[in-house]
This record gives structure tokens, sequence and C-alpha cells, in this order.
């Protein structure tokens, strides 16, 4: 019989036999028929359910009889998870705790009263092939922060190599939710990796972050080698542009260059005039083989950072001018050839004035009305708006910077309310027949979501880096979460039907919640299991979204005279968020991550654009925040001054914490993050 008659509807899987194919088909459905009778927890497999019956703690159960082959240690056996017999065990030996075992002599032939003295090594030290993807989500400073370091995505050769899956379950008929449910059912959670206390380190990604200027440098661009990879197939794939179909676009984005050159408004920031030779330079930077390289960087290097559009629906024939000539200079500035960097810089400014006075941007049409195209050329208005603030913001001069930082960007934010940020919400498709899923309409939803999350996203940078006050908060922010990357990044429309199917059924949580009612139920005292393991579900972009608005309660808090009464929600949400991100993180299984698509060890030019970006550094962000409420609490509790002080309290700093408001420099940041390694996160 052929091995591949048998074929999977939803994943496109074969197997040789109907019943195997009817158990894997039960991995596609959220139904738990399968129930213990001894402590009535549910599940979707036989072989699971069996295995929790030899460890179930709802039966008196003899753990030595239990065993059978072999014994496992104590704490294997509380967690209820495998135990390979060593001494130390795998487990214990990576999360770098005591490990023990009952009265009899463990497999391993040591004695018993060794395992407190043995010297366990750095599980960083263990495993030589741990990808830089896979240490950016774990800590990375001498703190003592309480964050796993799972595999991600296909990190792993296998997930029995992993000290926190076990070993003899069939990871391929498993479900996403199953792994948040063993997860949040384990009496703790995995502890942290060994870490080198007595080395001082300080938040490296910040750190590098607040000290740098530029796209590349700042934010995680890749490899110098992964981005000259890039430009080899690039180069080879130009054409000549006479008969490429981007000339029209190029003639297009020329015209609205000699536009804003020729007719400069007051106070305008374009200082070019217009000439044959200028015009000879816009034709050649902005050439369809110039568009096409610069939007191959762009896709590549940058998307994943901040991954506003959907690239499968995308067409740039048919995409404004004003978001390709944005896209294309973004690329450029991330491209490995310097003269591109270079080149850009000259059509900063008649970009961004060319995009803040386009019709559409400043149109009064909402998201609820107008047709499907008159909202996508309202969408990508709004992305090329925010692609600007973007590059001038990190590329750009300080007059540029402040510049965005104080007119543009305000221009923007209030530009999304216009268009209407309660409308950011989709439909549950997974109540819709296949025949019944528009999936531009989904990919024109999810554009909208993205690009309102990441302006509030920048907000929050701008307070958090340049003692900025926020112009948006997070109880506007009434709009779904973005969806798993597994759904935006599927490449047609019946690929992303499957995987809505799959990875957000009619009873998934992401229906219901929103950015604003998820912040709010993360600054409750506790947490519900069902709930936070809907939090977790949500993916590292929500889970950056969530750990920043955070900074923003703390804002407000540094800048008022409230008592330590009002910090209470900002520890509950630090406490929560850090509860929701460990079982994330140990989630992650590999080719079981709707979030993590491809294998970061092995990326090639094709697949860069799926990788997860500088959002899988939100731990950092965390322990910042972590960190300034401690100090924000011992100030607090030295008490306030007396009456014969207060004719002081104008020669005191503005801010407890930072002294400077709206600075260009990220200095005063820089700086404190530095003096911050001096304290150690509470509890």
């Amino acid at each position: 019989m052929d091995a591949g008659q048998f074929q999977c509807r939803v994943c496109s899987k074969r197997y040789k036999r109907r019943e195997h194919l009817q158990r894997h088909s039960s991995s596609h459905s959220s139904d738990r028929p399968h129930r213990c009778a001894a402590c009535d927890s549910t599940f979707q497999r036989t072989d699971v359910l069996r295995r929790h019956i030899r460890t179930c703690s709802g039966r008196e159960t003899d753990s030595c009889h239990v065993s059978g082959r072999r014994r496992s240690c104590i704490r294997c056996i509380r967690l209820k998870k495998a135990c390979n017999s060593a001494q130390p065990c795998q487990r214990c030996l990576s999360q770098g705790v005591q490990c023990q075992y009952s009265s009899a002599t463990p497999t391993s032939g040591r004695k018993q009263s060794d395992a407190s003295t043995i010297e366990l090594p750095n599980p960083i030290d263990l495993d030589p092939d741990f990808s830089s993807f896979e240490r950016s989500l774990m800590p990375v400073t001498a703190f003592p922060l309480d964050l796993p370091n799972p595999p991600l995505g296909n990190m792993m050769p296998s997930p029995s190599d992993t000290p926190f899956f076990p070993a003899g379950l069939d990871y391929s008929s498993l479900s996403w939710q199953d792994f948040l449910t063993m997860t949040s059912e384990s009496q703790t959670l995995r502890t942290p990796p060994i870490m080198d206390t007595d080395c001082t380190r300080s938040l490296r990604f910040l750190d590098k972050f607040t000290s740098n200027t530029g796209l590349v440098a700042s934010f995680d661009c890749g490899t110098e080698a992964q981005r000259t990879c890039i430009l080899s197939p690039v180069i080879q794939g130009s054409t000549t542009w006479l008969d490429n179909s981007l000339s029209l676009k190029t003639h297009q984005i020329l015209l609205l260059v000699k536009e804003v050159v020729t007719i400069k408004p007051r106070n305008s920031a374009v200082s070019l005039d217009w000439s044959p030779v200028l015009e000879q330079m816009c034709l050649e930077f902005f050439s369809p083989p110039s568009l096409r390289k610069y939007l191959e960087f762009y896709w590549a290097i940058w998307h994943p950072n901040v991954n506003i559009i959907h690239r499968p629906s995308f067409d740039p024939v048919q995409a404004k001018p004003a978001v390709l000539a944005t896209m294309a200079l973004i690329g450029a500035c991330v491209s490995p050839d310097p003269s591109d960097n270079q080149n850009a810089q000259t059509w900063f400014n008649c970009v961004e004035e060319l995009v803040f006075i386009d019709e559409d941007f400043n149109s009064d049409v909402s998201f609820s009305s107008g047709s499907l195209g008159v909202r996508r050329n309202k969408i990508q208005a709004l992305q090329a708006a925010y692609m600007v603030c973007l590059y001038q913001t990190w590329e750009g001069d300080d007059a540029s910077k402040r510049r965005i930082r104080r007119n543009r960007f305000a221009t923007l934010v209030s530009t999304g309310r216009d268009i209407g940020i309660p409308m950011a919400r989709h439909i549950n498709y997974s109540q819709q027949a296949r025949c019944e899923f528009d999936w531009l309409q989904f990919a024109v939803r999810e554009e909208f979501v993205r690009v309102l999350t990441w302006i509030f996203l920048l907000d929050t940078a701008f307070t958090i880096f340049n003692n900025l006050p926020p112009r948006m908060v997070i109880k506007e922010m009434k709009i779904h979460t973005a969806v798993p990357e597994a759904c935006f990044q599927a490449m047609t429309a019946d690929e992303c039907y499957e995987q809505i199917q799959v990875w957000l059924p009619s009873e998934s949580l992401f229906w219901e919640i929103s950015l604003c009612s998820a912040f709010q139920v993360l600054c409750r005292d506790t947490l519900e299991v069902r709930v936070r393991d809907g939090l977790a579900a949500l993916g590292p972009l929500n889970l950056f979204t969530l750990t920043s608005a955070i900074h923003s309660l703390i804002f407000q808090y540094r800048n008022s005279w409230g008592s330590l009464q009002l910090l209470s929600p900002v520890h509950h949400a630090l406490n929560n968020w850090k509860a929701v991100w460990q079982q994330f993180a140990s989630s992650l299984v590999p080719g079981m991550s709707p979030h993590v698509t491809v294998n970061h060890n092995d990326l090639q030019p094709e697949n860069m654009w799926k990788r997860v970006g500088f959002c899988s550094y939100c731990p950092e962000y965390w322990l910042l925040a972590n960190l300034m409420t401690d100090k924000l609490t011992a100030r607090s509790s030295t008490g306030s001054p007396g009456v014969n002080e207060l004719a002081r309290l104008d020669d005191g700093p503005l801010d407890s914490i930072l002294n400077k408001y709206d600075q260009t420099s990220m200095r005063q940041v820089n700086d404190l993050i530095l003096s911050l390694s001096d304290f150690r996160i509470a509890g």
C-alpha cells in the first residue's frame, strides 16, 4: 500500500493507515474526549491520557511500580515530567535545582547524598548550538530575571532533546493550546538557567538601542553576512526599467517629488532646488530595478521588526506611490551597500512632505465607510506616514527627529483616531465557511490592527527613550490583538483560512479580547488559568505591546504626587506579564508555534522576512520597567518633605528618574539603564 495514501485535509500530512490519520485529525480540533477518572482532567489522545494516569496525583500509586523500567527523581514525579534517571537528571541539571530520589538508589549508581554537593554548569555552556535568536528570549543581564530560555520554532533537533518536554509523545499530533495547557497544569513553571551573578552586565539590547543611531545598528536586521546574501539574487534579478511593470510607479513618484520641491509650503523641510541633475538622480534612485532591490531589502531585513504590511497580498504595481517611496527609503537605509544609505538621505525630507500632504492621508473617510480599495488606500497612507516617522527618527538629523516627534507624529495619531481606532477589529472567521472568507478583507483589517499597534508602540518608545509625555492611552486601544504570524504570513487565501481554523478556533479568547481589555486584566491581582492561557497564546508582538503599556503607567506615576498605592496596578501587571511570558516561552515547541514559522538557525534569503524581529527582546522592556518601579518604590518610601521644605520643592528635579523632557538624545535613558545595574529585582 502506498505510504502516502491517506492525507490530512488541513495540514497535508500523509499516513499509511486510516486510523493513524483519524488520530492525527484530532490535533486540529479542540475536543478533549478522553477523561481521567481520578482527577477529571481531559485530553485529546489516549496515549497522553495513559501517560497522565501513570503519574496522576489523584490515585495512590507506588512510584517504583509506576517507573517499571527506570525510576524518576522526586521533582520530575511532582512535575509529572519525564526523567532520564541520571544523577542529577537532565531536567534538574538544566534548571539548576537539586535532584533527589526516594530511598532506593537511582540507576546511575551515585549516592543520593552527593546530589546536594554537585556543581552545576551553566546551561549555555551545555549547548554550543544555542542560536542567537534563542538567546534573545532569555535574560541577558546579571539580574535574577526569572525568564526561561526555550527553543523557538524549529530551533532544536527534536522535542525530546529539550529538558522540559517529555519523551515518548507524538508532538506532531498535539495542538498549540495543548502545550499551553501542559505548561499551565504544571505545579511550577520552568526555572531559569543558572546565571553568572558575579559578572556585572547591563541590559544589552536596550543599552545598544539607546547608545546607537541608525536602523541597522539599533534593531534586529540580521547579520552582515545575511544582508550581503540578499544582495546577489537581487542584482541578478534586475531588469531594464523601460519594460518593467513598475515604470509607472517611478514616474508617479518623480512627479510627487517634483511637486514638493518646486512648490514649497512655508517652513518646508525641503531644501532642494529642482534641476535636470536632481531629476536624473530621482529617476535613478526610484527606477524600477532600484525599487525592486530596495523592496527586497525592506522585506528580508526590515519587515520582521515592524511587520505592518501584508506581504502575500501586497502588489507594488497597485500600491500607492507614497508607500512604495517610504518602503524604498527604508530598504536603502538597511542595504549592505553604503552608497544606498547615502543616496537615501537625499530624499528623506521630500518623501516626508509628499506623504503628509497626501490626499488619502488628509481625507475624512473613516474605516467603516467606502469600498475595500478606499480602505486600503487609507491604510497605506497611514503606513507610509508611520514609516516616515521611523526613518526620520533613526536615520534623520536632529532637526528632523524633533520635527517628527513634535509635529508629524501628533498628526499621525490624530489621523488614526479620525479613521476610527475601535474599527480595527476582525469578524470571527472561524465561524465562516470557506466560500464566505474574504482574504483581502482580512488582510486590510489586520494591517489596520497592526499599524495602530505600532503607532502605539512608537508612542511608548518616545515616552521611554525621549521622556516625552504619551499622546495615546491604552484605554483607547479597543482593537483586536494581532493574529499569529502563521495566519498573517499565509501565502494563499486557502492556507490563511486553514491556519485561522487551526490556531484561532471560534471558541478562542482571541475573538473576545482587545488590547485594552487584555491590559486591564493584566493589572489585576491574579489571573485565572484560562485567561493566562489566552494571554500566553497572543505571541511576542502583543506581549511586547502590553509590557510597553506598563511604561506608560510608570510615566504617569513618575509625574504625579500619588502614594505608593497607585503603584499596585503596575506591580500586578509586572508580575502577571512575567508569568504569561514564561508560559508562552516554555510552550514554544519545534514546529508547533504559530508565532515562529521559520528555522532561525538556517535562514535562507527567501525566508528571512518570516523571522521574529526585535519584539523578542520585550523581556528587557519588562526588566527595565521592573527596575524603575523598584527605584520609585525605594524613593517614595523615604517619605515626603515637611512644611518647612515646601519653599525648596521648585528647586528639585522635575522627574524622580529622568530630569529632562522631550530629549532628542537618548543619553539620559542610557545613563539610567547603566545606573540601574546596581538594583536587583525584588521578589
